[in-house]
């Protein structure tokens, strides 16, 4: 491995790891509203429908507000909720515009409960809504704006979609799963069996291997162009 290889490979480490604490805060809040068991069989099971009533609040802000946005964060991405400059119509306007990326490239993102991508790929449906419409592709060529991605999630599935505004291609780069790392992590807050046990470490490397390396900030531009072609 070269010199740069390893510091990418810390890199991606140290945002693993950042995730994994997102992750964890995340189930201290769902452990606050006495929901561990409730959120634990969603997580279980991708055709469980999350009922706003286990946390008692609107299951997409819910999953929004502890999940998404802070694995945005620690991806080192820079949500920016409600974005009404991409587009007029309020009706195709994504949740997010993600800035902190580089300058050629417009990012945004689509969010919606746990399970809703993982059982009916609803972020995807209204993501390819998004990047096909002609007003939002009318501001990447005002932009000069070669690259749009798109982040389409529930919080445990993640799924890249990219489009080169100058070819005209729309490709659905691939997926990522942090069910796993949230399930174990609910499992040891809910269990009095080896709590303390470390599952870190494997969850860890886990992440940086698939969330990370395709969504890091460092390499969400370069896996996109590459799958569509241009690397």
């Amino acid at each position: 491995m070269s010199d740069s290889q390893q510091s990418q490979f810390d890199v991606d480490l140290h945002r693993a790891n950042n995730v994994l604490v997102a992750v964890q805060d995340f189930v201290q809040e769902v452990r606050r509203r006495k929901a561990i068991s409730d959120i634990k069989t969603i997580v279980d099971n991708s055709s469980k429908h999350f009922n706003g009533g286990y946390v008692e609040q609107a299951p997409e802000y819910f999953t929004e507000k502890y999940l998404i946005e802070p694995v945005l964060e620690r991806l080192g991405l820079e949500p920016w909720p409600r974005p009404v400059d991409l587009v007029k119509d309020e009706r195709n306007r994504p949740d997010y515009r993600i800035d902190g990326v580089v300058e050629n490239c417009l990012v945004i993102a689509e969010s919606k409960a746990l399970n809703r991508e993982r059982q009916h790929s609803k972020a995807t449906e209204d993501m390819r809504t998004y990047l096909n419409d002609q007003t939002f592709l009318k501001t990447l060529r005002n932009r000069e704006v070669r690259y749009s991605i798109g982040i389409a999630t529930d919080g445990l599935e993640w799924r890249l979609i990219a489009r080169d505004a100058e070819e005209d291609v729309l490709t659905e780069v691939g997926s990522a799963f942090i069910d796993s790392p949230v399930g174990t992590a609910l499992t040891k807050a809910h269990s009095t069996v080896d709590p303390e046990e470390d599952w870190m470490p494997d969850a860890r490397r886990e992440v940086a291997d698939s969330l990370v390396d395709m969504f890091g900030r460092e390499n969400i531009l370069h896996v996109a162009a590459e799958e569509l072609g241009y690397v």
